[in-house]
C-alpha cells in the first residue's frame, strides 16, 4: 500500500519521471555471496527539464505537502521521509565530524613528531664519564691486595678509592 501511494505521489507531483514496472523477485534465501553486486530493481532516470509553468519541488516543500494532506497514506509517507532525512543528516554530520576529527589527528601527531624531533636535537647527549681506570687493573690489584672485589659488575667506591691512593703510600694498599 505504502508503494502504492508513493507512486501515486510521484505522478501527480514529478509527472516528467518515466514509469518503469518493478520488477518480480521470487522471494528466495540468499547467502551474502550468492547476492548480486548491483541492485535488480532499475534506478530512476533523471527526468527531463521541467517546463517554466511546472517548476521542480523541493524535498521540504514536498514534506510539508505530505505533512498537509488529508490522506492518511501520504502523511505517513512525508513522516516516514522526514525521519529518514533527519537521520541521513544525523549520520552525514557524524561522518563528516569524524573525518575532520582524523585529519585534525593526523597533523597534530606530526606536529608532535615535529617537535620530538627537535627537542632529541636540542637535549644535551649525555656521555659516560671518562674512567680513569681499566676495571681488569683494579680487580687484579684488588685480589694481589686481598681487598674484596665482585668479579663483574661495577666496582665499589671503597676498592677504587683504596686503589687511586696506592700511588701516594708506595703502591701498597
Amino acid at each position: 500500500m505504502t508503494i502504492a501511494a508513493l507512486r501515486a505521489l510521484i505522478d501527480e507531483e514529478l509527472p516528467g519521471i518515466p514509469r518503469h514496472p518493478a520488477p518480480r523477485i521470487p522471494r528466495t534465501r540468499f547467502s551474502a555471496k550468492d547476492t548480486p553486486m548491483t541492485s535488480p530493481v532499475p534506478h530512476p532516470r533523471p527526468a527531463d527539464p521541467t517546463p517554466a509553468e511546472n517548476p521542480p519541488i523541493t524535498v521540504g516543500a514536498l514534506i510539508a505537502w505530505a505533512h498537509a494532506h488529508s490522506d492518511k497514506a501520504v502523511r505517513r509517507l512525508g513522516d516516514q521521509a522526514h525521519l529518514a532525512l533527519g537521520q541521513l543528516r544525523t549520520h552525514h554530520h557524524d561522518e563528516q565530524e569524524l573525518t575532520d576529527l582524523a585529519a585534525k589527528e593526523t597533523e597534530l601527531e606530526e606536529r608532535l613528531a615535529a617537535v620530538r624531533a627537535s627537542m632529541a636535537q636540542l637535549k644535551p647527549k649525555r656521555k659516560a664519564p671518562a674512567r680513569d681506570y681499566e676495571p681488569a687493573t683494579v680487580r687484579a690489584w684488588a685480589r694481589e691486595n686481598s681487598v674484596p672485589v665482585p668479579a663483574m659488575g661495577q666496582i665499589p667506591a671503597a676498592v677504587l678509592t683504596a686503589w687511586r691512593e696506592r700511588d701516594t703510600r708506595g703502591g701498597e694498599a
